[in-house]
């Protein structure tokens, strides 16, 4: 199990430990003077960036390098890192690291936010969908309400026309007249048109009734399904527009981390040249860090461009749970969701290319013979809750007070998740401090 704290984890973060190991830090080079310590950044327990929690040991990754590192090497170099060239500068590791945190916390926000909306829209195709049924079924009402107004008008007509053929309905006139033998007869036949005339224009008026009301709610029907479309498309530009915006910090943190790069690399070369081994170490894998985020996010700028196009170009049609397929339960959930591993996460994804959150979960358990809706709040619905400690493989996991994310637990705190713009399927820790329930398909 992770830290409950970790809501969401971000990749590069490292241990003390690791980055000790890795950048060949002794201890006597962690040594600084009183002032040195008081000049250093205070991080006090509690939340960091991004969720990660720090305490009085700092989570040294890339963040921690940022915070800890400038200090360190300025003690360990003297006045070669003093100069307001480098470490003064607002420009320097300092000034790049904080707008790296701002960008990312606002690629946070804005991720949140969209998750939220892409949830939304969801529910909005299942609403589509139903609506959709709704109209089919007042249209086929009218045509049959249509059909039994035209049978009826028929029968309206002919017994009309049979009345003309009998001299009309006045029983004196039909006594007064022909053989006086029959005249009771035929009294007695023509009332019984009567009747039948009557009964036909009872049947005509609630016929004709009967299709003002169909028409009446076929135009409901129709309404209210022009208004889930018209939804649909505002919430859909909203998703693309936030697409666009994310696009945009991603690669903004893209150019951030190359600056960062640029600068670490820098400060590596001038402390081999003052013979600060210790802090050309640290500059240098500093600098590695660097490289790999910027790498990371030069992919997920990618990504996240071809997702927005995806997304644009996806006609706004209804969704709703899918026959299941194939059974087996949760062990093929399981192996189906792995089978996802690497595709991109786009809004409205439901497979075989692209998935959000909802339709990776939808799509691994239809393949184990188990139909869900494609919407995180009708998932919570379809299976039985099962508490933290009975998770087990194929659990489907809730996340946040609104259950707008949900991902398919694998065992040992881990789960199979699709993030968010920008990002790839993967295998991560549960969001343990974000966790709001579990539920087990099919039980």
């Amino acid at each position: 199990m992770q830290d409950e704290a970790q809501v969401r984890p971000v990749p590069g973060v490292r241990t003390d430990s690791e980055v000790h190991r890795d950048v060949g830090v002794s201890s006597a080079a962690q040594v600084r003077t009183d002032s040195e310590v008081r000049a250093a950044p205070v991080v006090r327990g509690g939340r960091g960036a991004h969720g990660v929690r720090v305490g009085g040991s700092v989570a040294m990754g890339l963040t921690g390098l940022l915070l800890v590192g400038p200090t360190m090497l300025a003690g360990s170099t003297g006045a070669a890192w003093a100069s307001p060239s480098t470490s003064a500068s607002p420009t320097g590791l300092a000034g790049t690291q904080a707008q790296i945190d701002r960008a990312q916390a606002e690629l946070d926000v804005q991720a949140g936010q969209a998750a939220q909306a892409a949830e939304q829209f969801n529910a909005e195709r299942i609403k589509l969908a139903a609506a959709e049924q709704a109209a089919r079924a007042a249209q086929v009402r009218v045509a049959r309400a249509d059909q039994a107004v035209r049978a009826a008008a028929g029968q309206h007509r002919g017994l009309s026309v049979s009345a003309d053929q009998a001299g009309g309905f006045g029983e004196l006139s039909l006594l007064l007249t022909g053989d006086p033998q029959h005249a009771l007869d035929r009294v007695g036949a023509v009332d019984a048109l009567a009747r039948r005339a009557r009964a036909t224009d009872t049947q005509l008026r609630l016929a004709r009734r009967d299709l003002t009301e169909a028409r009446r709610d076929a135009d409901r029907a129709l309404a209210e399904k022009e208004k889930i479309v018209d939804d649909l498309g505002g919430r859909k530009q909203v998703l693309e527009a936030s697409a666009d915006s994310q696009r945009g910090l991603l690669e903004q943190l893209r150019a951030r981390f190359a600056e960062l790069e640029r600068q670490a690399r820098a400060q590596a070369e001038a402390a081999r040249r003052a013979r600060q081994a210790a802090a050309a170490a640290a500059a240098a894998a500093l600098a590695r860090q660097a490289a790999q985020a910027q790498a990371r996010y030069q992919k997920a700028t990618g990504i996240a461009a071809t997702a927005g196009r995806d997304f644009a170009d996806t006609p706004i049609m209804p969704t709703s749970a899918r026959p299941a397929l194939g059974n087996g339960g949760a062990a093929v959930a399981v192996r189906e969701a792995y089978a996802q591993l690497g595709k991109p996460y786009v809004w409205g994804g439901d497979g075989p290319d692209t998935f959000d959150c909802s339709g990776l979960t939808q799509w691994a358990w239809n393949r184990a013979g188990v139909s869900l809706s494609h919407y995180t709040g009708s998932q919570w619905n379809e299976g039985r809750r099962v508490s933290r400690a009975e998770l087990t493989p194929g659990d489907l996991v809730f996340f946040h007070p609104d259950l707008d994310h949900v991902g398919i637990y694998v065992g040992n705190g881990k789960m199979i998740n699709a993030p968010r713009t920008g990002e790839v399927i993967r295998v991560e820790s549960v969001w343990w401090s974000a966790f709001q329930g579990a539920v087990r398909p099919g039980a």
